[in-house]
């Protein structure tokens, strides 16, 4: 009897080990600690060109990474070039914006045969070149962007919303899928509450938005709107308004930033979109779990396209926008938000918790509220 007792304790005793060891969470002794080198490319100097880049460097920092940086000056062979310069200085993971589209599958391919893991950011290309990474290069650790039809699918709806029946839009080249997506989404939301486009004007780079503007508005002086596809054009539309001496009209903006923030405030824009920076914060979490052999993977047991919501932001919540988003040294995604995406320092993440976490704290809303404001 006492022997079966005996049996019988060491028994339950093993089996309560095995409990534990289930339900308690892995120590930060079992986590990866690796501190991996990443490297970044920019598209350009641009302000919000460099502010994705901070945003970028700044996610790497929290996470415990370092990286190396360079612009592309807003050239694709320049683009390809800063990838290969990272692949022969030996970096662990590369963080690539591909605004050169076409330059998305070279740079895949140098990756893959350096065997180097990456990640898209910002600008991420074609479905079609989505795709084919997704499945045939097992270097890819995903995609992720602002969803930039819905970004200017919201300024269509707030522009319907404010009495507008025509539209106008300028912006960057046809075939930059930023550019596209945006007019797009701008297109199909002001055409559905009964608008209608008088005219689209695209432009090489912000040295031709004067021009384009006072051409596209001297046309169409009675216009009620004018959509701005990004801040790089702002300054020539407001010229050419003023300089033709249109009143009434109203503007609407993707991607705002600290220079266009104050036409904000004094009315001249009606709305804008914010939060277009949340992509590059959650890229290097996203690659980091790759590196640290906890790839994420979605609902097919893909790499993730991941399309990240923006907000509108307009004359009630601009002051508060700004001191977040906008003040020098401002950084509105903090650290504890960013290592909650990464593996090794939350065990628990899945494809679900990362999305699930990016819906509910990656929104202008979720961030002002959780700065007091």
């Amino acid at each position: 009897m006492k022997k079966s007792r005996g049996i019988l304790a060491i028994l339950l005793a093993l089996a309560c080990a095995v409990s534990l060891s289930q339900a308690t969470p892995a120590s930060s002794a079992d986590l990866p600690s690796k501190a991996y080198h990443l490297g970044l490319n920019t598209w350009g100097t641009a302000p919000i060109l460099q502010l994705y880049g901070d945003e970028a460097e700044w996610a790497v920092t929290a996470l415990g990474l370092t990286d190396s940086r360079a612009s592309d000056d807003n050239k694709a062979d320049q683009e390809v070039q800063n990838i290969e310069n990272f692949i022969s200085q030996g970096v662990d993971g590369l963080g690539i914006q591909g605004y050169g589209a076409s330059t998305i599958p070279t740079m895949a391919d140098a990756a893959r045969a350096a065997k180097i893991p990456f990640v898209l950011y910002m600008a991420i290309g074609s479905a079609e070149i989505q795709a084919n990474l997704q499945k045939n290069n097992e270097y890819f650790a995903g995609a992720v962007a602002s969803d930039l039809v819905a970004d200017g699918h919201i300024l269509g709806e707030q522009a319907i919303k404010d009495g507008n029946k025509t539209a106008c839009i300028i912006g960057g080249n046809l075939g930059d899928l930023n550019m596209d997506n945006r007019a797009n989404g701008f297109k199909e939301a002001f055409l559905a509450g009964g608008g209608k486009i008088v005219a689209e004007e695209r432009c090489t780079d912000n040295s031709e938005a004067l021009a384009k503007a006072s051409s596209m508005l001297s046309a169409h002086p009675d216009v009620d709107a004018v959509y701005m596809l990004v801040g790089d054009y702002v300054e020539g539309t407001f010229t050419a308004i003023d300089q033709l001496g249109i009143k009434d009209v109203k503007t609407y903006l993707s991607a705002i930033n600290a220079g266009s923030a104050p036409y904000i405030k004094e009315g001249k824009i009606a709305a804008a979109s914010g939060g277009t920076t949340f992509a590059a914060n959650i890229a290097p979490a996203l690659l980091l779990n790759f590196l640290d052999g906890h790839p994420l993977k979605n609902d097919a047991g893909l790499p993730p396209i991941i399309g990240v919501s923006t907000s509108l932001v307009v004359a009630a919540n601009i002051d508060a926008y700004t001191e977040v988003f906008l003040a020098d040294g401002a950084k509105p995604v903090t650290k504890e938000m960013i290592q909650k995406l990464a593996y090794r320092f939350n065990s628990g993440v899945t494809y679900a918790s990362f999305i699930e976490t990016i819906k509910n704290d990656f929104t202008v809303d979720a961030i002002l509220k959780a700065n007091g404001k």
